[in-house]
């Protein structure tokens, strides 16, 4: 029987292959295709490749390596998640990674600019960079460790990140639509501050829009006591659950 351990630490470079799952399932949400799918038109092995050259990438963007948590249980990853400050003077656009990972990967960076504008309307409701706020992206648990309280110990730790930094606000995104990551986030102190919706972005992706929410890092909230119950919660149900990997389907 596999122990019941649940770790939250910094994911490393050995962390790279899992992390391109993260960023990939996280882009998809309750979606069939995310925005990667639509754009690069390419077999899933191939965007995976692409998407674990930029989170080893030397040009820093907010899918790199060094913005995320990794939650693993008996040594294993099981969920993730990245936060930055969008004013970080080493964070590039993740365009430059992308390109970098074109020309390693020995594909044709003049294709870069047609790939792009297929997902350009999703530009109309993404939530813009707000410098000095945590900015939480690309959170996937593996569909075996839902309902354990992965999410939230992940949540917890990379909040506590942003007070460290002395950063007061945090924000994250998500699809109209994704009940499932919409209760995490409030269960973790974050409501509800805009949507954002158009009908282009609909047509493209088959969700009317993006939902922003907020929530205040100085002020404590009920989070901590839902932490050790959700601890509690993993190692009973889990002292009995297989150690199994399973897809990620955020």
């Amino acid at each position: 029987m596999p122990s019941s351990n649940l770790s939250i630490r910094p994911a490393t470079v050995e962390h790279s292959t899992f992390l391109a799952k993260v960023v990939l399932a996280a882009s998809r949400a309750q979606l069939k295709q995310g925005p990667f799918d639509l754009a690069l038109r390419l077999h899933e092995e191939e965007v995976l490749d692409i998407l674990e050259w930029m989170v080893l990438s030397d040009f820093v963007s907010t899918c790199h390596f060094s913005k995320f948590l990794v939650a693993e249980a008996d040594g294993q990853p099981v969920g993730a998640l990245a936060a930055f400050d969008p004013g970080e003077e080493d964070l590039l656009p993740m365009g430059a990674a992308l390109s970098d990972a074109f020309v390693g990967l020995g594909y044709d960076e003049a294709q870069l600019p047609a790939a792009m504008a297929r997902v350009e309307a999703m530009n109309s409701c993404i939530t813009p960079a707000n410098p000095g706020s945590w900015t939480v992206e690309w959170v996937a648990v593996e569909e075996a460790y839902r309902g354990l309280g992965v999410c939230g110990q992940l949540l917890d730790e990379i909040l506590d990140r942003g007070r460290k930094r002395g950063l007061s606000t945090a924000q994250v995104a998500t699809y109209v639509g994704n009940d499932r990551a919409l209760s995490a986030y409030r269960s973790a102190g974050f409501e509800i501050e805009t949507q954002r919706r158009d009908g282009k972005f609909e047509t493209l992706l088959g969700v009317p829009g993006m939902v922003t929410m907020r929530r205040d890092l100085h002020q404590r909230t009920s989070r901590s006591t839902v932490a050790v119950m959700d601890r509690l919660k993993f190692m009973i149900i889990h002292a009995s659950y297989p150690l199994t990997t399973v897809p990620i389907h955020w």
